[in-house]
């Protein structure tokens, strides 16, 4: 993160020129996958990759604090990250908007991968695209949060999202 007592600039997002802002509107795609319908999301379906993600899809439709949310998948919305000098992208789970109007970056994590070097990577990389979007300071982007979840305790997704809907 860029040292603010040395003058160095806050981090900025590079935004695309032609798509600058993701949206829902056009998400239309043939899957395989199971499903669950929804009530919360733009989307009237939520692919599931796992039962810890069908858990989570279910949490936040009923969660109270919950405006709306999307499952990120075929929405585009990645972030790169560098890991044992590769570049990779790394593409968070869920986007929420809060009741708020806070946006929460969701990680379910069903398990620990065996190289916890890697999460960190992923989730730092979040992080800083957390503050370069709320860099931004634009009502559009809105202001975001990064949060994980662990599946096995599923019971924290309230209190974290609790957590981002009162935070600066």
């Amino acid at each position: 993160f860029p040292d603010k007592d040395q003058g160095e600039p806050p981090l900025l997002p590079i935004l695309d020129r032609y798509r600058p802002m993701g949206t829902t509107e056009q998400v239309d795609f043939t899957t395989t996958r199971p499903v669950l319908p929804t009530k919360l999301s733009h989307i009237n379906l939520v692919v599931m990759d796992s039962d810890w993600e069908r858990a989570a899809a279910e949490a936040l439709d009923a969660c109270p604090l919950v405006d709306c949310f999307a499952r990120n998948d075929h929405l585009g919305l990645v972030i790169p990250y560098e890991h044992l000098g590769g570049e990779h992208d790394y593409t968070p789970d869920f986007l929420v908007r809060l009741k708020s109007k806070r946006r929460v970056l969701l990680e379910i994590k069903g398990y620990e991968v065996h190289n916890p070097d890697l999460n960190a990577a992923k989730h730092t990389a979040a992080k800083r695209w957390v503050t370069a979007v709320n860099n931004l300071n634009d009502e559009d982007f809105g202001q975001w949060d990064f949060t994980v979840v662990r599946q096995k305790d599923m019971s924290d997704l309230l209190p974290q999202l609790t957590k981002a809907m009162n935070s600066n």
